[in-house]
Order: structure tokens, then sequence, then C-alpha cells
């Protein structure tokens, strides 16, 4: 009768996902893992390839989080100051996982960034002023904006930058009206 197993999968990818939330990239190691399981790293090699394997399921759990926790915050009612400030929420509140995600060179940032390049994108079309601009009219605006929102968010993660709400959102529609002219939240 062959052993039952009791390490699934789906508790390998839960606690890689805690491993990098509260410790950045530097504990994602087979053993690290392991050991927070206590178990050996035999589970891990049973159900991943290898950690890279591991890696590329543990960054489809990180979007589905970004896409499903972060960016559905209703912080303000504009949503596009909401999607900035979420954003920068995240850093402040989870600086660790931010520094791991946008900092790190475990990852490649593009696939990271791609998440808020989506959204924003979904947002360009619902709204008045953007939704009639061509792609990459967007694709500028995006840049423009992100310049400002991903800049504050990495001098708040690193600490660098008081996060002070009033000075943040003004911060943002600051960068929204100078992108956007005809811009009102």
């Amino acid at each position: 009768m062959a052993r039952k197993k009791t390490i699934l999968k789906s508790q390998i990818l839960e606690t890689a996902y805690q491993v990098v939330k509260t410790e950045g990239f530097e504990g994602f190691t087979a053993r690290n893992i392991a050991k927070k399981m206590d178990c050996s790293t035999q589970p891990i090699y049973l159900e991943f390839k290898n950690m890279d394997d591991l890696k590329q399921e543990l960054v489809e759990k990180i979007k589905t989080y970004i896409n499903e926790t972060i960016y559905q915050k209703d912080r303000v009612e504009d949503p596009l100051l909401n999607m900035c400030l979420n954003y920068i929420y995240f850093a402040k509140n989870e600086p660790i996982f931010f520094k791991a995600l946008y900092f790190e060179s475990q990852l490649d940032t593009d696939q990271m960034h791609i998440i808020s390049f989506d959204k924003m994108m979904g947002i360009f079309k619902e709204i008045e002023v953007t939704k009639e601009l061509s792609k990459a009219e967007k694709t500028k605006l995006f840049k423009n904006i992100w310049i400002t929102v991903h800049g504050t968010a990495v001098l708040i993660a690193q600490d660098f930058l008081k996060f002070h709400e009033k000075d943040v959102t003004d911060y943002i529609k600051q960068a929204l009206v100078q992108s956007l002219p005809n811009y009102t939240d």
C-alpha cells in the first residue's frame, strides 16, 4: 500500500508565498521552506521539478493577490486615483513583500509591472477622459503617471519618504492633472 501524502503542493506553495512576504527572496530556498514546514526538502522536489518551477507558480499566486486584494480596495471613488493609491499603500503596508517583487532581481520585474499596466489600461477603457485615446497614447500616459506612482511607492517602502495620506494623494493628483489636462477627480 502506498503512503498517503501528508504535505501537499498547495501547502508548499502557501509556505513559499509566506516566506517571500515576510523575508523576501533571501528566504526563498528549499531548505528554508522545508524548515518552516517542519519537513525535509524531499516533498518540495516531489511536487515541483525545481525551485524555478515553484517560483513560476508563486508568481501566479502573487498576481492573483495583487489583482484580487491590493487593487480591489476602495479608498476613493475615482478608479484611476484609487488604483494608484492602492499600489502605494501596498508599498507602505507590506514593504518587505513590495521590495521582493519590485527591487530584488529574483523575478522579472517587467512581469510584475505588467499587472499594474493591464489594470490601468482597463481603467483607461472605462473613464471618459481616456477611453478615446489610442493604445500608444494610453501606454505613454501610463508611463507618465507610473513614474510618480512607482517612485513614491519605492521611497515609502524604503522609508525614505514618510507616508502622509493627504500628501501622497496630492502627489498623485498632481501627476494625473499634468498627464491628463482635462482630469478631474
